[in-house]
């Protein structure tokens, strides 16, 4: 199960994993912050008590480390009743719990996401909503992408492609291979549209140029004169546009 801690103003998320041991523990992880505690039928007490002592014990870190909590504070959390806005839309999020083995997503009429997950304490379930959320706009969105990719390649290059496919990425937010096959992250969608575009005329521009040559971009300035623009929102937001 997933908490979320007031520590000192700052939301906290805490997945608290029971566990036959004696004592609780708690650790930083990569995106929660991870408090193991005794099953309780086993060794009694209660999850409250032990979350208050990691609430006090991460208010004691923090005042020793100051910043050491703050790779937490971008991270989302997806509630039910939520409104999830990606790619100029937006979707009310209906989330239930139901007895399966696996999350369930599909997109319902009015724009409601309708999203199960397992009924299982043990789940992460903000990490596997995220998931969900990520192969639904790999999905829905790949039109659009494709859609770009041939309206800029028609306007100004006219080179064969091969496919177009939107993935999960964080190492960059575009490729393109020598089999001329262009990957887009599906990250993107949450960047104004201009900077889509201007990342779509940048994979295209490398079917000319497989490289970052003084050529490539007098390729791109030539269609838009404002890259380095777009370059600067993409570094400077990219914690922002993520799930």
């Amino acid at each position: 199960m997933t908490y979320y801690l007031d520590i000192d103003g700052a939301k906290i998320p805490l997945r608290i994993i029971e566990e036959r041991r004696n004592g609780a523990r708690v650790a930083l992880g990569g995106t929660h912050v991870i408090l193991r505690i005794p099953k309780i039928p086993f060794f009694g007490g209660s999850v409250d008590k032990h979350v208050e002592w990691a609430k006090n014990w991460l208010r004691q870190l923090k005042a020793s480390k100051p910043h050491v909590l703050d790779k937490y504070l971008n991270l989302k959390s997806y509630q039910d009743g939520d409104i999830f806005e990606m790619g100029k839309q937006r979707f009310l999020l209906d989330i239930t719990k139901a007895d399966r083995e696996s999350g369930y997503i599909k997109l319902q009429k009015e724009g409601v996401l309708k999203i199960e997950i397992p009924n299982n304490a043990q789940y992460d379930e903000q990490k596997l909503i995220k998931s969900l959320l990520i192969k639904f706009a790999q999905k829905y969105f790949i039109p659009e992408i494709a859609g770009k990719v041939k309206y800029y390649n028609d306007a100004y290059f006219q080179k064969p492609i091969n496919s177009v496919r939107l993935k999960y990425n964080k190492s960059n937010w575009g490729s393109c291979s020598t089999g001329k096959n262009l990957n887009f992250s599906v990250r993107l969608f949450f960047a104004p549209d201009d900077v889509i575009d201007y990342v779509v005329i940048h994979e295209l521009a490398h079917l000319i140029e497989m490289n970052h040559s003084d050529r490539f971009w007098k390729i791109v300035s030539d269609i838009m004169p404002d890259y380095e623009a777009k370059e600067k929102l993409l570094k400077v937001n990219s914690s922002k546009y993520d799930f």
